[in-house]
């Protein structure tokens, strides 16, 4: 059987339209389905499983369709292609919204074929019928409602539809696309002959194996002024800094470490960036506990070259806005405004490797590196150093497992070719001011859901992120968000691809306690805290591994810890098993280790003060 068997034999016109749009969407490249059970939505789901057969794709079912949207959410982070989410009539629809807004905020491409009732059953009462054309408002970047099924409109219309819908998630700024499939009964593929004429203006469609309609996207790019302008600004800049923040991809990557080389300004890498754990020239790695002293630097940047996606770092925000520097530059693909200080002024607009290879080959201080690239840069080591003696310390007592040496533990253990996915709120924070850098050439895929910031969805958008990647990832997350997406430890447990999945039990949010409202003396303010804030949930995990049949581990010291996440890596590479290991700290020892460990930070990089040469 092959895909243009199947569309002759369609058994009703129903069938036949849904088995184009998935064809559509095969050879447009679409490559994963994630398909919700429903009857509405038999037609697309049986379309997908017939393509199947006779295609090379992923199809994974899953039941709630708020972990299908992040798994697909996930898997287009590591591709870059969209997945193609399924669902029947009613709220299942509603239960994509947390996803496409992560989608919509950090660009990322994705397709929904929502299965609907036909227009005589809107809005009389009929069951399981909601107002679905339009529900995403905003943050869909474009949507449509195909009508049900009949011979009245041509097949290429269908085509040049879904055609148009993935070149629309696809191009910058990508985003989320709703295709609203209205049908009607019977949904089973029930024998309904039409025309044998319908298909004859789609033959060669049919049996060429290509899309429909190809588009062709080119690359965009900045105008020559505005690139003249920021070669005169970089040229004249005496103290500049680049702050890179999330990437696409390795070239991305590459071609920041070549221009900023180029013209040796030293990088402030966010962990999203994938450059934070690699050993780059130039790199100014702990910048965010570089600034825990920014009251003695003596120097400030006097430009901003800011590259990429948004930055962790808040500290580093409010920096850069005290210190006003004379240009701020962006450089990102998306045309959104990035400004939260309101500092910019310039913004080039284009993809990021041509633009900044352009800016590479321009450069004209070939001179030493500035003193303020040397001072921030010798800064850098001195945390690093610090955090080393601080790990290696820690590992010789086996001291308890903490929150900050998860982050120092996995970055140190964590195999280059594998992903890194990082939840919000604590894991993200901590590795991004506490992971020791080791990586010389290529390091791992790093993940996180920075868009909209929520805690919702995580462990589906890593078992996503993890088999687009095709490599084990590991997942750093709170007991919070581990709770809030538990139903796809399912998903994580049946992947493709298997998930380290390392929860950090603090027992409730422990990102409040570094808030001024969780040191407040008052006992019954205290109980509000804990109440409101604090959310102590007092559960163990061990149940939900047992549930999945995830192996799990619960150390309680760093060695016991390393070797629990060294067996889950051998796991995960030779086994392709998924495993679970939870880490059970406190929440306010969290917090009075995280500040005893930055206070030696700051006494290291008060005695360098001295030596700063601008």
């Amino acid at each position: 059987m092959n895909a243009e068997h199947v569309l002759q034999h369609a058994e009703n016109l129903t069938v036949l339209w849904a088995q184009m749009l998935i064809e559509e969407c095969v050879r447009s490249e679409v490559r994963m389905f994630c398909v919700s059970p429903g009857s509405r939505s038999t037609p697309l789901a049986l379309a997908v499983h017939r393509a199947s057969q006779v295609h090379s794709i992923d199809v994974i079912v899953s039941i709630d369709e708020r972990a299908a949207a992040f798994y697909a959410l996930g898997y287009a982070r590591a591709t870059r292609t969209p997945a193609a989410l399924i669902c029947t009539s009613g709220t299942a629809l509603a239960n994509y919204f947390p996803a496409i807004v992560e989608a919509w905020h950090d660009g990322i491409p994705m397709l929904i074929l929502s299965a609907d009732r036909p227009p005589e059953l809107r809005d009389n009462g009929s069951n399981q019928t909601i107002r679905q054309p339009g529900i995403f408002g905003e943050y869909v970047l474009w949507y449509t409602d195909i009508p049900c099924p009949t011979e009245d409109i041509a097949p290429s219309v269908l085509l040049t539809t879904i055609d148009y819908a993935i070149f629309r998630a696809r191009t910058a700024p990508s985003g989320a696309v709703h295709v609203n499939c209205m049908i009607r009964e019977p949904l089973a593929p029930i024998q309904q002959p039409f025309s044998e004429d319908y298909l004859l203006p789609v033959q060669e469609w049919i049996r060429n194996n290509r899309a429909w309609t190809e588009y062709s996207a080119s690359a965009i790019m900045p105008s020559d002024n505005s690139i003249e302008n920021v070669v005169e600004i970089l040229a004249s800049a005496s103290s500049p800094l680049c702050c890179v923040g999330r990437l696409r991809s390795i070239e991305e990557q590459h071609a920041v470490v070549e221009c900023a080389s180029a013209w040796h300004i030293p990088i402030a890498p966010d962990i999203a960036s994938g450059l934070r754990l690699h050993h780059v020239p130039y790199s100014v790695a702990y910048i965010d506990q570089v600034l825990l002293a920014q009251d003695v630097i003596p120097c400030r940047p006097d430009v901003i070259l800011h590259i990429g996606g948004t930055c962790v770092s808040k500290r580093m925000l409010q920096w850069i806005a005290s210190t006003r520097p004379h240009h701020y530059i962006v450089c990102e693909e998306v045309p959104y405004r990035y400004d939260p200080n309101h500092q910019v002024t310039l913004r080039l607009h284009g993809s990021i490797v041509p633009t900044l290879k352009m800016l590479a080959h321009r450069a004209t201080n070939t001179e030493n590196s500035s003193g303020f690239a040397v001072d921030m840069i010798h800064a850098s080591q001195t945390v690093e150093a610090v955090l080393q003696q601080h790990y290696t310390q820690m590992l010789d007592a086996n001291a308890p497992i903490s929150e900050v040496s998860v982050a120092m533990v996995v970055s140190q253990y964590i195999p280059s070719a594998t992903g890194l996915f990082l939840s919000n709120s604590m894991p993200v924070r901590d590795m991004d001011m506490f992971g020791i850098a080791q990586y010389a050439d290529s390091a791992c895929a790093i993940g996180t859901n920075r868009g909209a910031s929520g805690i919702d969805g995580i462990l589906a958008t890593a078992s996503g992120f993890a088999c687009g990647l095709n490599e084990p990832v590991t997942l750093i997350i709170g007991d919070i968000a581990l709770l809030h997406d538990a139903n796809s430890i399912v998903l994580a447990a049946r992947n493709r691809v298997p998930l380290i999945i390392i929860v950090i039990n603090n027992n409730g949010g422990g990102i409040f306690s570094f808030l001024p409202i969780a040191s407040l003396p008052d006992a019954l303010e205290h109980q509000a805290f804990e109440r409101f804030w604090g959310t102590p949930v007092d559960v163990s995990f061990r149940h939900l591994a047992e549930l999945a049949s995830v192996p799990y581990a619960a150390p309680t010291t760093i060695q016991e810890f390393v070797a629990a996440y060294k067996h889950a890596i051998a796991m995960a590479e030779h086994e392709r098993r998924t495993s679970l290991i939870e880490v059970c700290v406190n929440r306010t020892m969290n917090v009075h280790g995280h500040k005893d460990l930055q206070g030696r930070i700051i006494d290291a990089l008060k005695r360098q003060v001295s030596r700063w040469s601008c």
